[in-house]
């Protein structure tokens, strides 16, 4: 799998949230070798805290491919937050990649400190971390500059 292939796409999504307002995280999701969701943060865009990129992007499969969601994969340009993790475990996806992490950008880690409970789920998500790290940090250092 070409992952910064999909990881510019997140990126081109993140930009779209950027343009709005928002927290420019892009989130893609990709299932047999094409994107069949995405999403970008729209919290201040709308108004609901809910609305990250993940969970946007997960909203729109929950339904499309049930039987084969255990072989997508999502990209994100930004370390998912707990709820989002929550909900990729939940949603039972493979794997999960994202470009850059919240030690990078001078944010708290959320990956190293999980809760003990996504631990231990039966159903385990692989990570990959780091896929065009530094174009996703400086992505997300643009709201911050600009805040």
């Amino acid at each position: 799998m070409d992952h910064e292939k999909y990881m510019k796409e997140a990126l081109k999504e993140a930009e779209k949230a950027h343009k709005k307002g928002n927290w420019p995280i892009g989130c893609v999701i990709v299932l047999d070798d094409k994107i069949i969701a995405r999403g970008h943060n729209e919290i201040y865009s709308t108004g609901n805290k809910l609305a990250h990129a993940e969970m946007i992007a997960l909203n729109k499969i929950a339904k499309k491919i049930f039987d084969k969601r255990k072989e997508a994969i999502l990209y994100t340009t930004y370390e998912p937050c707990p709820m989002c993790f929550g909900a990729i475990v939940m949603a039972r996806l493979n794997t999960l990649v994202y470009g850059t992490c919240v030690d990078e950008s001078g944010y708290a880690n959320y990956m190293k400190n999980l809760p003990p409970l996504f631990k231990q789920q039966r159903f385990e998500v692989k990570v990959v971390s780091g896929v065009l790290a530094e174009e996703c940090k400086q992505m997300f250092l643009k709201h911050k500059i600009v805040t």
